[in-house]
């Protein structure tokens, strides 16, 4: 099932990045529900699953790996770009994008496929509910990505290169991942899945909630109530 969803993240990436070559198939709004939508889920998970988990491991080591990944999370998009989406959305112009920021969206698609490994060793619903969420993300990433560079100047070979190496970067983070928890040290194992769940908080919520207070979008916040509800349906059927 990991393989799977590696396998539709990639494909995700490839058509998503396809996409912008043949302009306004979507629009700003409905990228920005989709988002909301899967950052409905990934707070889901982290508190219904990933955080819980953690905690039966180590709770403070749990405690300290979830401060660490937002703290982490949060000095890099403030200094570089790691979410293309975000940048996009946001019509952000900040962050030059150097290869300061080709090196945070690399970070970004690698913690994907960590985040995404360190899941599955959570529960099966954690890390079906996760792939899901990332092969949405993905889907957007490849967009995004590839209309950022656009709008950069690349040429569409570079920036199907740089396409190519940023996908190539969440399978190499779910190995990573795998190693990491295939040791089965309490401490560790508590301290991936902290971070797992750190980095989802930032990246769905942080992010989320500023957005509406620029701008109120009940179909982004419906969007965003829906992925929730979808994980918590899951998670009740899961424990039934």
């Amino acid at each position: 099932m990991l393989v799977l969803f590696i396998v539709l993240g990639l494909i995700a990436t490839a058509i998503g990045g396809l996409v912008p070559l043949a302009q306004n198939c979507l629009s700003r709004p409905s990228l920005r529900r989709i988002f909301s939508f899967r950052s409905g889920i990934l707070v889901a998970v982290t508190f219904l699953e990933l955080l819980p988990e953690a905690w039966k491991y180590h709770p403070t080591m749990a405690g300290t790996g979830a401060m660490v990944s937002f703290v982490i999370f949060y000095l890099l998009q403030n200094f570089t770009m790691v979410d293309s989406c975000t940048e996009y959305l946001e019509d952000c112009h900040t962050h030059l994008l150097g290869w300061a920021a080709l090196g945070g969206l690399f970070i970004h698609s690698f913690m994907d496929g960590f985040n995404l490994s360190i899941s599955f060793s959570a529960t099966a619903g954690a890390g079906l509910a996760v792939g899901a969420a990332m092969t949405l993300h993905k889907f957007m990433d490849g967009f995004t990505l590839t209309s950022v560079f656009q709008e950069a100047g690349f040429s569409r070979t570079r920036t199907l290169l740089w396409l190519a190496a940023m996908a190539a970067a969440t399978p190499l983070g779910c190995v990573a991942g795998g190693l990491g928890m295939s040791e089965f040290r309490a401490g560790t194992n508590a301290v991936l899945l902290g971070v797992a769940g750190g980095s989802f908080l930032y990246l769905s919520a942080a992010e989320f909630a500023p957005r509406l207070h620029k701008r109120l979008d009940l179909g982004a916040v419906a969007s965003f109530g829906a992925g929730i509800a979808a994980f918590w349906v899951l998670h009740a059927l899961a424990g039934s």
